[in-house]
């Protein structure tokens, strides 16, 4: 049996709390409620919320202070916010805007509004969630030929989301990108077994069909609108900085952001791994070959923006890794 949808309601005033309550409980939901940013913190480390209603004045922890705690956490940032206030100016909502926040609500509340806004994030929130598992289920199903890839896929999107945000890009460019990034190999499904579990070094023959993997790619995405950046991350995260990648040999600013942010994510995974055909670096040789190049990967390969952002991220890669390696 599904559960019902949790909801954090946060504001420092007992009435508003009780008003929010007894809108949401009748209607199906799940509520929590907390009086100050700290406490909304703490019970979002310990529920799994679907969604905070925040007000923005409160003690400790004010409304956007909170809100950037949410959506700067990988395990949280997926949560939708409304924010709800007294404070009805352009300065406060771009400051809701910056945080990350989906929506605002003036007070006193609007009761049929709030409902209704409710009820559109949320089925919004579970459609987002139905399409990501269609995104890794055709991600997996790229591993059905190849080995020892395990959560591969996951923590490049992770790290291309960490890489994004380090960038400043927005909220919906880091989801976006965490969610698609994991489609950069997809198109190994179309490439001969005998060459992905080759234990060794791929003749030119074998080279050249496996180049062709980013273009399969592509062509297994399509032209989608909601895939299209998975579709460029697939079809362009072998291409180089310098020109010298494949399969369409372009260089720079040409080659899509998020194809250059995937690029440094996926190699460094790709370090870290064992594989058939090479042994594994451990974090501090995988850096060091990223940063300072082996003869093979050199930094030139790679945008030196998104270089020096990883540069900035080392103890977090490493992190994340040791928390998601496979088991």
């Amino acid at each position: 049996m599904k559960r019902a949808c949790r909801i954090l309601c946060v504001d420092d005033e007992d009435f508003n709390l009780d008003l929010l309550e007894s809108l949401l409980v009748p209607n199906g939901f799940e509520t929590f409620t907390a009086q100050d940013g700290k406490r909304a913190m703490e019970i979002i480390g310990r529920k799994n919320i679907d969604l905070v209603l925040l007000d923005i004045n409160m003690p400790i922890m004010n409304g956007h202070e909170v809100c950037r705690a949410i959506k700067s956490n990988p395990e949280t940032s997926h949560i939708p916010v409304i924010m709800i206030t007294s404070l009805d100016s352009k300065e406060n909502r771009m400051k809701g805007m910056e945080a990350g926040a989906e929506e605002f609500l003036p007070k006193p509340i609007d009761l049929p509004e709030l409902l209704l806004r409710v009820k559109n994030i949320l089925r919004a929130t579970e459609f987002e969630d139905a399409f990501n598992y269609v995104i890794h289920a055709l991600a997996r199903a790229a591993e059905a030929n190849d080995v020892d890839t395990g959560n591969h896929i996951l923590r490049v999107g992770e790290f291309a989301a960490l890489l994004a945000r380090e960038l400043g890009q927005s909220e919906k460019f880091i989801e976006d990108i965490r969610a698609q990034a994991t489609l950069h190999d997809v198109g190994k499904v179309h490439i001969p077994s005998h060459i992905l579990k080759k234990p060794g070094k791929l003749d030119e023959a074998e080279m050249d069909e496996m180049r062709k993997h980013p273009t399969f790619g592509a062509m297994i995405i399509g032209d989608h609108p909601h895939l299209e950046m998975g579709r460029r991350i697939a079809l362009c995260h072998h291409e180089r900085w310098d020109g010298t990648g494949y399969p369409n040999g372009i260089s720079g600013e040409a080659i899509p952001l998020e194809a250059r942010i995937s690029s440094v994510a996926d190699c460094y995974d790709a370090l870290r791994a064992s594989r058939v055909y090479k042994p594994n670096y451990d974090h501090t040789g995988a850096v060091k070959t990223l940063l300072e190049g082996d003869g093979r990967m050199m930094p030139a390969h790679f945008d030196p923006r998104v270089l020096e952002a990883f540069s900035r991220l080392v103890p977090q890669f490493e992190a994340l890794y040791d928390k998601m390696k496979d088991s």
